[in-house]
């Protein structure tokens, strides 16, 4: 794992995610992904479908931690692939942070049923989804900047090209938000809506906003912890 450890502290100062995925049994990937938790430290939020030590959280939960933070996270899709609870979870990571995916063996998988087909099939029972399946695997053994952990094989950390350090958030605003905030600044009395994509900075422009407001303001979130 010294080489995971390596690559992470680069990461670290490069401020990178990255994904690994775990391809193999239930029991490999289990142990295997117990092993990373360990050595990576961090939170390790643990996402799936059977409890896990803390942190811990389903994927039908998820949504609760949106506006939070963790350092690297594990999705557990052994069993079923949400893939719209796995994108929102690699929102949540800090940067310099791992998102480790476990899967079936690829060879096996497009033929296993998914039970997150149930949440949207009108099969009365779990199907496979092997088009997705097949699609999803052929991108991950085709992006170089991920890392693919099959059973059988040895962790392979392959040697990353360094990038400039990275330099987080001051608390000043990036020239796009900038510009936002001199918008807001001169619209009249009323209701404004902001959209943008995930992790472009919205909740950090909206507390700029207040800091700029002055008096009183009123903040609301689906939780409690997505306001601070």
């Amino acid at each position: 794992m010294d080489e995971l450890r390596h690559l992470t502290a680069q990461m670290a100062r490069e401020g990178v995610r990255r994904l690994l995925v775990l391809s193999g049994d239930d029991a490999w990937t289990l142990r295997q992904a117990q092993r990373v938790r360990t050595a990576l430290a961090g939170d390790g939020l643990w996402v799936g479908p059977r409890p896990m030590p803390e942190p811990y959280v389903s994927s039908a939960a998820l949504k609760s931690l949106l506006g939070r933070e963790f350092q690297h996270a594990f999705f557990d899709a052994r069993e079923g692939f949400d893939v719209a609870a796995f994108a929102a979870l690699a929102g949540t990571l800090r940067a310099g942070s791992w998102l480790v995916l476990l899967t079936p063996d690829f060879a096996q998988w497009p033929a296993r049923p998914d039970a997150d087909s149930l949440r949207w099939s009108d099969a009365p029972d779990p199907i496979p989804t092997p088009n997705f399946v097949y699609r999803f695997c052929q991108q991950i053994s085709a992006d170089n900047a991920s890392i693919l952990w099959r059973q059988g094989n040895e962790l392979a950390v392959p040697a990353l090209p360094v990038r400039p350090p990275w330099h987080p958030a001051d608390g000043h605003p990036q020239a796009e938000q900038a510009a936002v905030l001199a918008e807001l600044a001169r619209f009249p009395p009323g209701i404004a809506a902001l959209t943008a994509e995930r992790g472009r900075g919205k909740s950090a422009l909206a507390g700029m906003l207040i800091r700029h407001l002055g008096g009183d303001a009123i903040v609301t979130a689906p939780a409690r912890e997505q306001r601070r």
